[in-house]
């Protein structure tokens, strides 16, 4: 009766093992080379956000999306990933949209208060009314590139 059980036992962390295994070494997604899974606009994926959270994520979480907005900072302080902040919804949020160091020549060229097009993997969201460390809440997009 043990034998059985020690078998079972063992396939499943064999399994688990694999499982960790694949998801560890997932390739990364290439944005550049990834069709956007939706074209929005900067206001509009922060009232999704804004509006219902958890419907957002199921659209829009790890996917790669194309949003357009007026660029409303740049944030060059991290030099891993410099950021910019596209005006979402007046001073309540914005989308935050982070670049990997390759594309920090780009992110230097754009102006203030010009319309960017940027493609990139959606996080989700920072920021919430039980943790509001930030003072606003952020739509987050990682890995993105300059289309404009």
């Amino acid at each position: 009766m043990i034998r059985p059980i020690i078998i079972l036992i063992v396939a499943l962390a064999i399994g688990a093992a694999f499982y960790g295994y694949n998801t560890y070494n997932k390739p990364h997604t290439n944005v550049g080379e990834s069709e956007a899974a939706e074209t929005l606009l900067a206001s509009e994926i922060f009232v999704a956000f804004d509006t219902n959270e958890q419907a957002a994520m199921a659209l829009y979480s790890d996917k790669v999306i194309q949003v357009e907005g007026e660029l409303l900072s740049k944030d060059l302080s991290n030099d891993k990933e410099p950021q910019i902040l596209l005006k979402g919804n007046g001073d309540e949020g914005f989308v935050r949209c982070g670049f990997k160091p390759t594309e920090l020549s780009k992110v230097l060229a754009l102006t203030d208060s010009s319309t960017v097009k940027i493609k990139g993997i959606c996080m989700g969201c920072n920021g919430s009314e039980e943790l509001d460390l930030l003072g606003s809440k952020d739509v987050v997009l990682s890995n993105c590139i300059i289309i404009n």
